[in-house]
């Protein structure tokens, strides 16, 4: 899940695991999403298109921008990604994301955008994200799965937020929506010619159809709304 690396403090020297792409790449991206009560129909079309197996996650996410006042129209998007573990304790070790923003190129059946992942051990990773000059924007958990497609990845995931901020546990949080997210990738060399991949990306999503409607969503058009997921849904 976007080069999302997996790791338990007590043997993280045995369990580090990352994607073999460089940390510095562009992703093709299509979003959609589906009533969770529809998801299981989901699940047995993945598993018949995809590679044997998915993966379970359960992680929390923080979005953060970086706004100068010369480059107010402009938002520099950073996320933050921590993996639960199983007994939902918390892991001091985050994916730290850069998300550039995404190619002008309306030809492109997908989204195409530069991407700068990194791995960040902090105890107190708020301090950090503030002295880097970062403002948070909201934050959620997701709990899916992901799947693959050769070099594709798939990932379904409920989004929940909490209701008291630095609690996590289930009598703390809630549901943002009665649908899931649906989101379909593909991780290509940072200056790798995208139009092939995107293309195989928007014939693999077509399969999909009519459970869920994958689109190329112009979100950074809209960002300063609130972020809502989807419309589109089956």
């Amino acid at each position: 899940m976007d080069n999302v690396v997996d790791v338990d403090e007590e043997i993280s020297q045995q369990k580090l695991s990352v994607n073999s792409t460089p940390y510095q790449t562009q992703e093709c991206v299509l979003y959609g999403s589906i009533y969770i009560k529809n998801v299981p129909d989901l699940e047995r079309r993945l598993a018949g298109l995809c590679d044997p197996g998915c993966e379970e996650f359960f992680e929390h996410e923080m979005s953060f921008s970086l706004r100068t006042a010369s480059t107010y129209d402009l938002k520099t998007d950073i996320k933050l990604r921590r993996r639960f573990r199983s007994d939902n304790q918390v892991q001091n070790y985050w994916q730290l994301k850069y998300i550039g923003v995404p190619e002008p190129d309306q030809k492109c059946p997908t989204i195409v955008r530069k991407e700068i992942s990194s791995l960040v051990h902090s105890n107190d990773m708020m301090t950090y994200a503030k002295s880097l000059g970062l403002r948070m924007d909201y934050e959620y958990i997701t709990q899916g799965k992901l799947w693959t497609k050769g070099n594709i990845k798939i990932l379904h995931a409920t989004l929940t937020k909490t209701l008291k901020a630095g609690t996590y546990d289930s009598t703390s949080i809630k549901s943002m929506s009665d649908s899931a997210l649906v989101e379909i990738s593909i991780s290509l060399p940072e200056s790798a010619e995208y139009m092939t991949a995107a293309k195989t990306l928007r014939d693999f999503a077509d399969q999909l159809m009519p459970l869920v409607h994958m689109e190329k969503v112009d979100y950074w058009k809209k960002i300063f709304s609130t972020p809502t997921a989807p419309a589109a849904r089956r």
